[in-house]
């Protein structure tokens, strides 16, 4: 999926600010808003291109297929929507929390860190007593390993958990070892409006790498559609 990212960011080599948001929440999980406000509020915005990447794990297979169908009943074509999952990275060697029904469903599919391995190696609901500097090692080496994974085509707010539950700043070094994975993968790399201090910065690293590069805004309420879009327009004035 890739060559999608590619071709939806397209512009941005030139300057432009691609009129997309590929990261977005609704009530089917823990939005505020269901997929018609939503998408909606993407056509007000002016955005061309939109990804409902949905919270599921395993277990969503009951309800996931209905989501998706919404999706692509949407017949505004102003503004295209795709279907795609947020899955949480379950362990080091890159595995994910869904299942082929699901993927199935997909037009992208994100992998992100929301959860840290306990002793067997699999994701537990708690961050443990780590430190930060442990926690920016985890959530590093578990990305690494989640851009091995055939199935992901997007890394969902790199190091996110760190800077937002840790309180701390990965160094530069190791933001650049993604962007340098996502280059030589094919896996892009989420510049995201809720965790990322210096988008910009990030996406000179991806141009400089060639490495794909997916915006989002993380949006779990109307007013958050589109803000990855404002939030780098104003830092362009």
């Amino acid at each position: 999926m890739a060559r999608t990212l590619n071709v939806i960011t397209g512009g941005f080599p030139l300057g432009v600010i691609p009129p997309v948001d590929l990261h977005m929440h609704t009530t089917w999980t823990d939005g505020s808003a269901p997929v018609a406000e939503m998408h909606a509020r993407a056509v007000a915005e002016g955005l061309k291109t939109i990804l409902f990447s949905e919270h599921a794990r395993k277990s969503s297979v009951d309800w996931f297929p209905r989501f998706a169908a919404e999706v692509r009943a949407i017949s505004d074509q102003r503004c295209r929507a795709l279907v795609g999952v947020e899955c949480k990275i379950e362990d080091f060697g890159g595995a994910v929390d869904t299942v082929p029904a699901i993927l199935a469903e997909c037009d992208l599919v994100m992998a992100s860190v929301h959860r840290f391995p306990g002793e067997s190696g699999i994701t537990t609901g708690t961050t443990g007593n780590y430190s930060p500097e442990q926690a920016v090692d985890i959530e590093f080496r578990l990305s690494l390993a989640a851009m091995d994974n055939p199935a992901v085509d997007i890394l969902g707010h790199p190091f996110g958990m760190s800077i937002a539950r840790f309180k701390t700043s990965p160094p530069w070094e190791l933001f650049q070892a993604l962007v340098d994975k996502a280059a030589a993968t094919g896996v892009a790399f989420e510049v995201n409006a809720r965790y990322h201090p210096d988008p910009w910065a990030l996406i000179e690293a991806c141009r400089k790498a060639g490495a794909p590069l997916s915006l989002g805004s993380n949006a779990h309420t109307p007013d958050e559609v589109g803000l990855i879009g404002r939030l780098l327009q104003r830092e362009v004035q």
